[in-house]
């Protein structure tokens, strides 16, 4: 009795806990979080199982499609991210729009449902019209505001596929930066870094917008803000070498470009200011920005403004033959380039090819008829073949687009001139040399109408003026002055301005021509000599080299 009274409240004790243990179990078991990751589990049961059978049962009854299907579904998914690697390395890394947006449309053509690359598409497309709107030198045209339109539209759809992204904004500030509308690109680039304030291409778009409003100060605060997050920016860096170049700091800019180039060996936008760079340092380093040019064009072979680069670097040496192909190669790539347009223009005229020349600029006006410098060369064209009426009506219309230009001025004078209307002519000079104090040209010609009223001291002076205040190819009127003082008897004056304009520039053929008739008439025989050989080197073509050398060697 006592050992059985001692055992019962062990085992009811017993029975309780494992009853509590249990329900404790039992709790757990059925606990809500328990049975989601349950559910879970067993939906991706069923699914691996539903699989496995339909393998399984496809391969039963002979028939594997199902299991080709799935493979090939991977196969193409997989390819499709290929494509669109690829082309966002293009873009990114090659500043190659046109095959990046091949390769994106591959991969939509492969997985048509993909966002992602719905979203890609819509950025590299629109920005692609961004681009075509800055690099336009002239109003855009009715195909060119639809690809504004369209790429406004692109930056709706983005921000549709990314609410709260900040792509959207950066393709739309981009493109009212293009249409100049500054002040809604800069509201827009700020909603950008606010989505986004690590973004180094929004804090760089910034800094173009600033600097094309005129704030410098902000530009370069966006650009260094750019730099911080993202130091191998290589937008911010060229942007840096821009403002410094713009700055007449040669060196500044020229480090700032290598930076860029560190970054991406393949940047032809830097190599391209680069060479515009080295052409407008003084003195000017033709050699340095030619190869830059080149290397830009090996590049991007399209890259027309490359082109063009070149032709001027040929153009500013008198290499008019080889600036004429380059400046063609650009209108070939673009033939609504109107800065190729006019620059060709300019080049057939120092060729004499004047017809071509009228042609050219005639082309660039179509393109922009408001642009008063191209009538104002096309007038002058005109004025050397004597259609004075058409050059006249070229030079009013300027003159209502443009009352200050001093040029205008110039080309009336020297209309004037050749109608022999000698007042009108000093009036229209006397108001392009109080428009402009060191106005070369406009002394120059001044000085043929002082000569022709017989004031030869007034037309020296002016003459004098002319060679004193010209840096740009003073060579030009140091023969001037040689020609006057030939016909006024001066001989040894004649023949030492005809020297030092040869001497500032080798190849300008005039001057040794010049040089050798006065030499010839001071009977000077080897000097006289030495100047024919030097015009007969460069214009073997022309007899009058041959003719001057005969008579000279006749000289005792």
């Amino acid at each position: 009795m006592a050992e059985n009274d001692q055992e019962e409240p062990s085992n009811f004790e017993d029975i309780l806990k494992r009853q509590t243990e249990a329900m404790e179990r039992l709790g757990r078991h059925f606990l809500p979080d328990e049975e989601e990751k349950r559910f879970k589990r067993l939906r991706r049961l069923a699914f691996r199982s539903v699989s496995l059978a339909a393998i399984t049962v496809s391969g039963i009854i002979g028939s594997w499609e199902l299991g080709v299907y799935l493979k090939e579904s991977w196969e193409v998914r997989k390819l499709a991210s290929d494509y669109a690697k690829v082309g966002v390395e293009l873009y990114y890394s090659e500043n190659n729009v046109g095959v990046a947006q091949r390769f994106i449309q591959k991969a939509m053509e492969l997985s048509p449902d993909n966002t992602d690359y719905q979203t890609l598409d819509a950025y590299i497309d629109g920005m692609a019209a961004v681009r075509t709107l800055f690099n336009l030198d002239r109003p855009y045209n009715g195909e060119e505001l639809n690809k504004t339109f369209e790429a406004l539209a692109k930056s709706v759809l983005l921000e549709q596929q990314d609410p709260e992204g900040a792509e959207a904004y950066i393709l739309r500030g981009q493109i009212y930066a293009a249409l100049k509308d500054n002040v809604r690109a800069r509201d827009t680039l700020a909603e950008a870094i606010r989505r986004d304030p690590n973004s180094d291409f929004a804090h760089v778009r910034m800094g173009v917008v600033e600097y094309n409003s005129g704030n410098e100060l902000k530009a370069q605060i966006a650009l260094d803000r750019a730099l911080e997050i993202n130091p191998k920016s290589k937008w911010a860096l060229l942007w840096k070498g821009v403002i410094a170049a713009d700055k007449k700091q040669t060196k500044n800019s020229l480090k700032w470009y290598d930076k860029a180039l560190q970054v991406d060996p393949r940047f032809d936008l830097a190599y391209y200011n680069i060479g515009w760079t080295y052409l407008k340092s003084k003195p000017k380093n033709y050699k340095s920005a030619e190869a830059s040019f080149r290397k830009a064009l090996a590049l991007n072979p399209d890259y027309k403004e490359a082109f063009y680069g070149l032709g001027m670097v040929f153009g500013f040496q008198n290499k008019y033959k080889v600036a004429h192909s380059y400046l063609t190669g650009a209108i070939k790539i673009d033939d609504q380039f109107l800065t190729a347009w006019k620059w060709r223009g300019i080049v057939n005229d120092e060729m004499k090819d004047y017809k071509a020349s009228l042609s050219d600029y005639s082309k660039a006006i179509e393109l922009d008829p408001s642009k008063a410098d191209i009538y104002v060369r096309r007038a002058r064209v005109y004025t050397k073949t004597k259609s004075y009426e058409n050059a006249l009506g070229d030079l009013l219309l300027a003159k209502s687009l443009v009352p200050n230009n001093p040029r205008i001025n110039l080309y009336l004078g020297q209309i004037y001139f050749d109608l022999d209307k000698l007042d009108a002519a000093q009036n229209s000079l006397a108001e392009a040399i109080a428009k402009k104090k060191r106005y070369g040209e406009a002394f120059a010609l001044r000085s043929q109408i002082y000569e022709k009223l017989g004031k030869i001291e007034l037309a020296k002076e002016d003459l004098d003026t002319a060679v004193k205040v010209t840096s740009y190819r003073p060579e030009r009127f140091l023969t001037k002055r040689g020609d006057f003082m030939l016909r006024q008897k001066s001989l040894v004056l004649a023949a030492n301005d005809y020297a030092k304009a040869h001497r500032i520039n080798p190849l300008h053929a005039i001057a040794w021509l010049g040089e050798a008739r006065a030499l010839f008439q001071i009977k000077d025989k080897n000097a006289a000599l030495a100047a024919i050989n030097g015009y007969i080197r460069l214009k073997p073509e022309q007899a009058i080299g041959a003719t001057l050398k005969e008579r000279i060697m006749g000289l005792p």
